[in-house]
């Protein structure tokens, strides 16, 4: 599946892939998951994101983000730094992301957490990746890609989401201790952009639901505006309203580094 962010983002973008037979053809769950995690992305992207947290009370929390990606090959390095407010500025995430091999394997995903106030980067792995995302709704997993090889894929239908025609999609994680094993998602059939996802626990019960919006064209790629999730079971929800949207931008390579976290020179 693609990323959340850099269709989190992208956690957010995607340029449009076959899009003129994709109505016709036959397609297994798999292939249009394979579709979607192609589509073009752009070398670099860059935005910057508004973050609403909202409790089950609705006591609102607004924090302001800025993201960096860059395409490296068979590696793809994403930044993430809190702006604002204060007491989480300077809070940093740098994702390492790998592609799976030509024979299906997968790397796992190399994670830093930097926060200021303790003057310490922490390695997030393992379980840690199921974690909330600083107190969103989002999890440290679903700020990158995820490898299809992580997954079994079976498409259970085509329905109609927010007005557009999406293949319903069911993902199993191959890992059953995962905190969610089976996963749904409505990809559009026009351009393969995630349009809607739902998020299972580990009893099959439902947890988050995802929907996306405020999609369109950014220098020819297509990118989602606005992602809003929701924890089902807390009642809290977390909204993503991405702004200023750049790709193929020049972005020096030494700001995907722990060191730039640490010394605060992300820009």
């Amino acid at each position: 599946m693609k990323r959340i962010l850099t269709a989190f983002i992208t956690l957010t973008a995607a340029l449009a892939f076959g899009i003129s037979n994709a109505g016709a053809e036959e397609l297994t769950g798999y292939e249009i998951a394979k579709r979607a995690d192609e589509v073009e992305t752009g070398e670099t992207s860059s935005y910057t994101a508004t973050m609403t947290l909202v409790d089950k009370k609705g006591n609102k929390r607004v924090r302001e983000i800025m993201m960096r990606s860059k395409d490296y090959g068979d590696t793809t390095k994403s930044v993430i730094v809190f702006t604002t407010p204060k007491d989480v500025s300077g809070v940093s995430y740098l994702m390492y992301e790998y592609d799976d091999a030509p024979d299906g394997t997968s790397k796992d995903s190399e994670n830093w957490l930097y926060m200021p106030a303790m003057k310490k980067t922490r390695r997030i792995s393992g379980s840690s990746k199921g974690d909330d995302f600083m107190g969103t709704d989002f999890t440290y997993e679903d700020m990158g890609d995820r490898g299809l090889s992580k997954d079994t894929f079976n498409l259970l239908g085509e329905e109609n989401v927010a007005g557009q025609d999406c293949w319903k999609v069911e993902c199993i994680a191959k890992d059953t201790t995962e905190k969610n094993p089976r996963r749904i998602i409505w990809f559009r059939k026009d351009n393969y952009i995630m349009q809607k996802a739902e998020f299972y626990d580990r009893q099959n019960k439902l947890q988050r639901v995802l929907e996306c919006s405020s999609i369109k064209q950014v220098s020819g790629i297509w990118t989602t505006g606005k992602m809003y999730i929701k924890n089902v079971i807390t009642k809290h929800s977390t909204l993503l309203e991405m702004k200023n949207v750049q790709y193929n931008i020049p972005l020096k390579d030494n700001i995907f580094t722990v060191a730039a976290l640490e010394r605060g020179t992300v820009r």
